[in-house]
């Protein structure tokens, strides 16, 4: 059974963040520009267009003095300030299957961020993003849920039109997110997001098609503040290029990624890795209907201090909806799929474990009980929007082992070794409950219980069910 326990302290923290969150939405609930078509707020402060606020008139609130100030440095130019504040609670009950020490832990994250968008004029700009994280009562926190302050982004930006295509390119520190965000994403669900150091080309074409291409370091978070300078995890390069065809019907994209990865982790081994993967994804939608698959297939290397491997991996995920807009509480239907390969016998001379450069687990389940390894998965869900904020899901999440012979993962890429030593397929079944309130454009609550039913690749390595939950407000301004 989930229980659940706070102290007293960070009740009033959660108090002062509700406030909060009902203080903006009031200011935010006049501002024009925000489209509630979009959903969510925007997972980038940058990709919001804040030009229309040049005309005084448009600054009603608050909100909008801040997020368009003039400078003299132009016409065109201006400063745009905001930033967030997230609080997450956690209540986990045999954390990791009750593999890996703590099982239990019950703990608060905060997360807060301030950004500063500097348009010279409508060519050059700096972008400066600053955060701290903090954990409170978990116990052994990671450099992912704790930094005492960092610069998490901080670039310089030029916007020019080269040809029939407006591009971008971007130098400095940047959070990378491509494509559906299933293979590279900036790890959001975690306190700490995923950044890198590097350069980012960006070009969209008048026909809706885009192209990226990118080299960056990316960089390992630090406990102390302002001291992950030096810090890198190998390196990371990508060109993904996506096009639209028959309108919104479908988009075709392409992708390669390189992934130098350092320590990586298999099962029992660790080394160092090259991967190359190539990749494909279909998306789009007709009617009610929604569609989004990604193919790819990995390539490279995998050296330890005694041997080498070769790497020859495969994964795909599909998710598809079917809405029905015309009825009350617009209910869908919802299907998810997903299969990444796993190695076979530890003597094998060829890593077959898929490994994303930069995966989301959340597209699993929040909590990101399991990542994408070595996984099959079958998951329906069924939705309802009593409101037109306000979503509700719910679904059985069935998961398998890709490959027998190799371990069980969870997410951070981490394998439980344990369950080596037994040949179950069957991972277990998560139940899987989630609310998600949109107070306002720029205001979210959202909320997840899971109840997980252990299967013999689980039992069989000594471990058990496991019960999390984490209620999230995130606060954008």
């Amino acid at each position: 059974m989930l229980t659940v326990h706070r102290p007293r302290a960070r009740l009033r923290s959660i108090a002062t963040v509700s406030f909060l969150a009902w203080l903006c939405a009031v200011s935010a609930a006049q501002a024009q520009y925000f489209s509630l078509g979009k959903g969510t707020y925007p997972l980038e402060f940058y990709d919001i267009d804040f030009t229309p606020l040049a005309d005084p008139d448009k600054r009603i609130g608050i909100l909008d003095s801040l997020h368009y100030i003039p400078v003299g440095f132009g016409s065109e130019s201006y400063l745009s300030l905001g930033g967030e504040l997230r609080e997450q609670y956690w209540n986990q009950v045999n954390e990791s299957h009750a593999l890996r020490s703590p099982t239990d832990n019950s703990y608060d994250l905060q997360r807060v961020v301030a950004d500063a968008y500097l348009h010279f004029d409508s060519h050059v700009g700096l972008f400066a993003q600053v955060a701290r994280a903090d954990a409170f009562d978990k116990i052994t926190p990671s450099t992912t849920d704790e930094s005492r302050g960092r610069v998490q982004q901080g670039f310089f930006e030029l916007k020019e039109s080269a040809g029939p295509a407006d591009v971008t390119a971007r130098l400095g520190r940047q959070e990378i997110t491509l494509g559906s965000g299933r293979f590279v994403w900036i790890n959001d669900s975690s306190n700490v997001r995923t950044t890198h150091d590097g350069a980012r080309l960006h070009a969209d074409f008048a026909d809706g098609a885009t192209l990226d291409l990118l080299a960056t370091r990316p960089v390992t978070p630090t406990y102390d503040a302002f001291d992950d300078w030096s810090s890198h995890s190998g390196s990371f390069g990508a060109a993904y290029a996506s096009e639209p065809f028959i309108g919104n019907q479908l988009h075709v994209d392409e992708y390669y990624f390189y992934r130098r990865n350092p320590g990586a982790q298999y099962a029992s081994l660790t080394g160092n890795e090259d991967r190359d993967t190539f990749g494909g994804r279909l998306w789009g939608a007709v009617g009610g209907f929604q569609y989004d698959s990604d193919f790819a297939y990995q390539y490279g290397t995998f050296d330890t201090k005694t041997q080498q491997k070769t790497i020859s991996a495969f994964g795909t995920s599909s998710r598809v909806l079917y809405s029905f807009d015309a009825v009350p509480w617009q209910p869908g239907v919802q299907f998810q799929t997903s299969y990444f390969s796993g190695s076979d016998a530890p003597k094998s001379g060829t890593i077959g474990t898929f490994s994303a450069p930069f995966p989301r687990p959340t597209m699993l389940n929040y909590a990101g009980l399991e990542t994408l390894q070595n996984l099959f998965e079958a998951y329906p869900a069924f939705l309802l929007n009593p409101l037109s904020e306000v979503t509700l899901r719910f679904g059985p999440q069935a998961l398998w082992r890709a490959n027998v012979n190799d371990a069980v993962y969870i997410s951070r890429a981490t394998p439980l070794t344990k369950t080596l030593n037994d040949h179950a397929r069957y991972i277990g079944t998560n139940l899987t409950w989630t609310a998600q309130w949109r107070i306002a454009p720029n205001v979210t609550v959202f909320g997840e219980y899971i109840r997980e039913i252990a299967g013999q690749a689980i039992t069989l390595a000594g471990g058990h069910g496991a019960d999390v939950g984490v209620i999230q407000i995130d606060l954008n301004f």
